[in-house]
């Protein structure tokens, strides 16, 4: 089942720059009095900074005269060479695009933002345009662009003792890494923007912002007693200062946890609460995601009626509004409520529909979701050989969403980020000790002695904390970075044993199954001389579906390579080759045959039978050569094939899966991997695995 969440978001935007102040909204009879102002005012620069609080205060009221405004001082500013007006104009114009969803256009305007800043040495200005380049990427899913671009302002930021910006960039990181799943770092990032702003006067009151946000980590985290202490704190604020919407918000996030806790009235009463904000304030979107919501919570109670009219009415509204994601979440949910009365055909209409539209709309993890569902429910009707198609669908869509080295490269991007930003404070705590130093020279010559010895003293304590500080945070990454890894060596694993236990039941349950029946149709068949067409042809249908278990069991594990070992699991796998698939496959396997861990073999035979797969789905290759060195300490495997050979660089900026795949098991196992190919020239994979 699917959740909505309006806003699930929350966005923090603190800037420096006088063009992100927020102040007051001023009433339309000041904005009519501010016009007449201006209609008054000679061209100068005073005239162009109340068109910029004008085009400031429409972006609430109409875009399309906010950017009308943003634009007409934009040329005023270029006619009198007025730059803070050209930069203030340009910083409106892109956040009024960004507002209409007009992403490149905004990407342009924020372009030129900086490049001005950069000509005029405007660091306020080029951290406020880092930052917003930060948002745009997130908004469009390139996780990793957004992190760079955050650490870019993050920098800036930091030079300018500017603790707002620092607190935005935080906020954002951290809804960064609970968009991917990486809640721990989430809960970093936010937790360190929230004691910025408890250390930071005048920032209290962004604290409620963030508290949303990490309650839905510790949510995700199954956490659900603090969830609810950081979303009550929230909820207080915003009752204190009257924010109904974000206090709708709040009762949202409330309801979702109590609905995860099966504490399933208290969530309904949550819900309420929220509406009832919602239709005082005429927040449409919010009325329909409380729709779904409802509806999840009647579905738990088995009261599928009601809960089935929930989903029917957020569904047209998110038609009428063109909302994707609300429109999957809404048939999903519907399908729920059919597959639960055992309706099987018209829940599986429903998610047929998701699935095309996650796939034109380029929602990979929305399809993800969908072919689960569609893989249980064939399950749950019996269709067991569909429920196995689709399961097989989603994790090979899984691991091209969540690869290895997708984890990697924030992994990194996040050290980085990290390892500069600590250079940044021992720069400055260096600067300040400088400073301080000077400062206790000019008193060494009053032959006051004991003053340096306390100088001295100070200077020593103060380093040595700053080198165990240093020392802590190394030793806490290494510890994360462990973590990780181990991790990740326990997702492989659980995969391959699952892939073991999978090709175990197909071989030893349903292919003993499918010969023991061909046999009662074999004995049947004499009995029975009027039917035995009819049984020659179930027959070979049954012995059609038994060779098909027994290539799906060899496929997912082969029985030679947990029987015998890795050695003559390859020269099997070789031998096949030349017999089913017509090409000219050949083994060479040197050295002593000793047993490797079950692991690790399994993950060798993976590489290979990966780099197989590459070979007859692509390079139309006549002849491939498998040599095998087993040396003490490490194991040398050389593949080629004569076939049509491939651009590796191209091959690699397109993310070949195949190759993404050889590549994470490499990784994975500590070894080296080398590819040359070319256009004409055949491939040649050289890998090194330590043993």
């Amino acid at each position: 089942m699917r959740r909505i969440i309006l806003n699930g978001i929350c966005m923090l935007v603190i800037s420096a720059g006088i063009t992100q102040q927020i102040q007051a909204q001023l009433e339309m009879g000041q904005l009519d009095s501010l016009k007449q102002v201006i209609a008054n005012q000679s061209d100068q620069p005073e005239k162009i900074d109340n068109i910029l609080i004008l085009a400031r205060e429409y972006t609430y009221i109409d875009k399309d005269d906010a950017m009308m405004f943003a634009k007409q001082a934009l040329a005023l500013s270029e006619q009198l060479e007025y730059n803070k007006g050209k930069l203030d104009a340009l910083y409106r114009m892109g956040l009024v695009q960004k507002k209409l969803g007009n992403y490149n256009e905004s990407f342009s305007l924020y372009k030129e933002l900086l490049s001005l800043s950069e000509e005029l040495q405007d660091s306020v200005n080029m951290a406020d345009g880092y930052f917003q380049y930060g948002i745009l990427y997130r908004l469009q899913g390139k996780e990793n662009s957004a992190i760079y671009f955050h650490q870019k302002s993050l920098a800036l930021y930091y030079a300018l003792n500017n603790p707002g910006g620092l607190i935005s960039n935080y906020n954002s990181i951290g809804n960064i890494f609970q968009n991917i799943g990486e809640y721990d770092s989430a809960a970093f990032y936010f937790m360190t923007a929230i004691n910025l702003c408890r250390e930071t006067n005048g920032k209290e009151k962004n604290l409620a912002t963030i508290y949303l946000n990490l309650g839905e980590v510790f949510q995700n985290l199954g956490d659900y007693k603090n969830a609810k202490e950081y979303l009550n704190m929230a909820l207080a604020y915003y009752t204190l200062t009257k924010n109904d919407n974000a206090r709708a918000l709040a009762y949202t996030k409330l309801g979702n946890v109590a609905n995860e806790e099966m504490q399933l009235d208290s969530a309904l009463n949550y819900y309420s609460m929220a509406k009832s904000i919602y239709a005082r304030e005429n927040n449409l979107r919010g009325i329909n995601d409380h729709y779904v919501n409802s509806g999840i919570v009647f579905m738990k109670k088995g009261l599928y009626k009601p809960a089935y009219s929930n989903f029917s009415l957020a569904l047209a509204y998110y038609i009428r509004q063109n909302l994707p994601e609300g429109i999957i979440a809404a048939w999903q949910n519907m399908a729920s409520v059919l597959t639960s009365q055992k309706r099987y055909a018209e829940a599986l209409i429903l998610l047929d529909s998701c699935y095309n539209l996650s796939y034109r709309t380029g929602l990979k993890k929305e399809r993800l979701d969908m072919l689960k569902q569609i893989s249980d429910l064939y399950y749950e009707s019996g269709d067991f050989r569909q429920s196995i198609d689709y399961s097989t669908k989603y994790n090979a869509l899984k691991d091209s969403i969540f690869k290895l080295d997708k984890e990697e490269i924030v992994a990194d991007l996040r050290i980085r980020y990290e390892r500069e930003l600590d250079q940044a404070k021992i720069l400055a705590l260096e600067n300040e000790n400088l400073r301080k130093t000077k400062q206790r020279n000019t008193y060494l010559f009053t032959g006051l002695g004991i003053i340096t010895l306390i100088l001295f003293l100070f200077i020593f304590f103060r380093y040595k904390a700053r080198k165990d500080k240093i020392i802590s945070t190394q030793r806490i990454r290494q510890l994360e970075e462990e973590k990780k890894l181990l991790a990740a060596r326990f997702l492989v694993e659980g995969e391959e044993k699952e892939r073991k236990r999978i090709a175990k039941e197909l071989h030893d349950g349903l292919g003993v199954l499918l010969s023991v029946t061909k046999m009662q149709f074999s004995a049947i068949k004499d009995a029975s001389p009027e039917n035995k067409p009819l049984i020659e042809k179930a027959s070979q249908f049954l012995e059609q579906a038994s060779g098909d278990v027994r290539k799906i069991s060899h496929n997912m594990m082969p029985g030679l390579l947990t029987k015998l070992g890795l050695c003559e699991a390859l020269e099997d796998l070789f031998e096949k080759l030349t017999d089913t698939e017509g090409i000219q496959a050949i083994c060479y396997i040197e050295g002593p045959r000793e047993r490797l861990p079950e692991n690790k073999e399994i993950m060798l035979y993976r590489i290979i039978q990966e780099m197989v797969n590459n070979t007859l789905k692509h390079a139309e290759a006549g002849k491939i050569e498998l040599r095998v060195n087993v040396s003490p300490g490490h194991l040398d495997i050389r593949f080629a094939d004569n076939g049509k050979g491939f651009e590796v660089a191209e091959g690699i900026e397109k993310k070949s899966i195949g190759l993404q795949s050889i590549w994470s098991r490499v990784n994975f196992l500590d070894g080296n991997i080398s590819v040359e190919s070319s256009p004409g020239k055949g491939t040649v994979y050289t890998i090194k695995i330590p043993v």
